[in-house]
């Protein structure tokens, strides 16, 4: 095990022991503690079933058609390998609060499509007439936090498997220079990250998210 996974599951252990301390104590749990902090932005917390997702209009096919990342003469809705351009695999956000999907647009692209194993993430905006894509995490949007800017905050969950144990971590993201940037890990496998934490489990997430090639 290297350093890395020691301070983490370190951190994990301090987490719950310092989780149940606040219950005892009757100061609430880790999410009134966030709730509070995060009272003046507005959180839109996002689940996905594809099965039940549904497009807005044609825009989202000719999006999709323009990116290249279905078959839009696939007639089955059902084959991952090669999707058709379907709600049931793909699911678009808007990027950008005063500009349409045309513009900019966040993509989750289902678990198993093009042969991809997990949840994907894709960030794309127009430039000079061309979509870009200015984002990519093998994660999923869990969150959308409200900004004074025109790009919100997310929040992106990521998965990894280290010697049979699984890891989730939930990192905050926030749009600067042109894409969505790092800002810091807030939970792992849900358990809140306490402040005096943040700064140093923050790098080493960091660290494994980019070793792990689960940002490109």
């Amino acid at each position: 095990m290297n350093k890395n996974r020691i301070i983490l599951i370190t951190v994990l252990v301090t987490i719950g022991v310092f989780i149940a301390w606040k219950m005892n104590k009757g100061e609430g749990t880790a999410e009134d503690t966030a709730t509070n902090a995060n009272k003046k932005q507005k959180i839109e917390y996002i689940s996905t079933d594809f099965n039940a997702n549904a497009f807005s209009g044609k825009v989202e096919e000719k999006l999709l058609k323009e990116i290249g990342i279905c078959d839009s003469t696939q007639g089955d809705d059902n084959n991952l390998d090669n999707p058709s351009c379907s709600p049931r695999f793909f699911r678009f956000f808007k990027l950008n609060k005063t500009k349409g999907l045309n513009d900019g647009f966040m993509l989750l692209v289902r678990a198993g499509v093009n042969k991809f194993p997990v949840r994907r993430l894709l960030i794309f905006e127009r430039e000079n007439g061309q979509l870009v894509k200015v984002n990519g995490f093998v994660g999923y949007i869990i969150e959308r936090r409200s900004t004074d800017a025109t790009y919100d905050d997310i929040v992106v969950r990521f998965f990894e498997r280290y010697y049979e144990q699984k890891y989730f971590y939930n990192c905050l993201y926030t749009w600067k220079n042109g894409q969505y940037q790092y800002v810091r890990c807030e939970a792992i496998n849900d358990s809140k990250i306490k402040p005096e934490k943040s700064d140093s489990v923050s790098v080493e997430v960091e660290k494994i998210i980019k070793e792990k090639q689960l940002v490109y």
